[in-house]
């Protein structure tokens, strides 16, 4: 069952950005908004992984080694804490935003979300954003660690997990905005597995088109490439290093009054990198196959309903069998 000491983490991390949110909202350059989602997913390994791969998060998660470790319900509770204000070049945009998720059986697999935002959009609306991300103590399951002598133990696999971005957006047309990003991140595992230590840099182009008023598409491409710790791997037959391409669209239209649809689709291909010839890495890749449709339903002007359905496939080469994930999930948004 969900241990007291998680729920009280999340809790506790929600309750200081909401007293922070109360205590700025008579001004009015404060905004906030909280959420509040339940999840059902039929494999506890993999969610973390589908739910972050997206355009606007961290699609390369590292693989998971170990699918198929039963199904969880899960509870995600978040808040979103901005600060605007208009400056000589335009408007300055601080944000912090905290969430969780929260395993109701399997708690190891619990952990939190932090992301740092600044913004600044010029009088001419282009826009030049730095992001910072951080997930801590992320638990991918256990795992094999293989000796040098071929020797193999069990143990936990962890990993803290730190990017940095730089997004600029420049508007092409009224309607048609693209926007260039770049990203540096580091992926930090614990014992024995810090011969996987990856240090990973990504570029892409997104573009975002208005079609009218209720339509928009958005659209993106991600090449990355990440290194591991070669000093450590080149003891281990276990080297991570890779070359992803990813790519993504989603689109969103507004069926009825109240109704919104997001549909998305991802598609990403891992290709990993070992030269060494008794690594299980060696030429081999992994397929992704991604799909997600969401409805919202506006309650009112600050209050929204979420309900959605998530769909993955992933097909490692060296793998007899693909690995399918679903998760199902209901929320609400408020905002303030």
């Amino acid at each position: 069952m969900l241990t007291l000491n998680a729920y009280l983490k999340f809790r506790y991390q929600i309750l200081l950005i909401i007293m922070a949110s109360i205590s700025f909202n008579a001004h009015a350059e404060w905004s906030s908004e909280f959420t509040n989602s339940v999840f059902f997913t039929d494999d506890v390994a993999l969610f973390s992984v589908t739910r972050r791969l997206s355009l606007k998060d961290d699609p390369t998660q590292p693989t998971v080694d170990r699918p198929g470790q039963g199904g969880d319900f899960v509870y995600e509770p978040g808040a979103t804490l901005e600060w605007q204000k208009e400056n000589s070049l335009g408007k300055l945009l601080v944000a912090m935003d905290a969430s969780g998720y929260v395993f109701a059986n399997q708690s190891a697999f619990s952990h939190g979300l932090y992301e740092f935002r600044l913004a600044q959009t010029f009088t001419n609306e282009a826009k030049i954003s730095l992001h910072y991300n951080f997930v801590p103590d992320l638990f991918l399951g256990k795992n094999a660690f293989r000796q040098t002598n071929g020797e193999e133990s069990e143990s936990d696999e962890r990993l803290t997990n730190h990017y940095w971005s730089l997004r600029l957006d420049q508007p092409l047309t009224n309607n048609l905005t693209i926007r260039l990003l770049g990203r540096y991140g580091l992926r930090n595992y614990n014992e024995p597995f810090q011969h996987r230590d990856t240090q990973f840099w990504t570029l892409g182009p997104h573009l975002e088109w208005i079609i009218n008023p209720d339509m928009e598409l958005l659209i993106g491409y991600h090449y990355e490439q990440g290194t591991s710790s070669h000093q450590r791997a080149m003891h281990f037959p276990d080297d991570v290093s890779y070359i992803n391409h990813y790519a993504s669209a989603e689109f969103k239209i507004r069926l009825l009054d109240k109704l919104t649809g997001i549909f998305i689709f991802d598609y990403e291909t891992n290709g990993f990198t070992s030269r060494r010839i008794d690594d299980e890495h060696l030429g081999a890749s992994e397929n992704v196959y991604q799909g997600e449709i969401e409805l919202l339903y506006e309650l009112d002007g600050s209050a929204t309903v979420k309900l959605g359905w998530q769909h993955g496939n992933r097909k490692l080469t060296t793998e007899q069998q693909s690995i399918k994930n679903n998760n199902v999930w209901l929320g609400v948004e408020y905002v303030f």
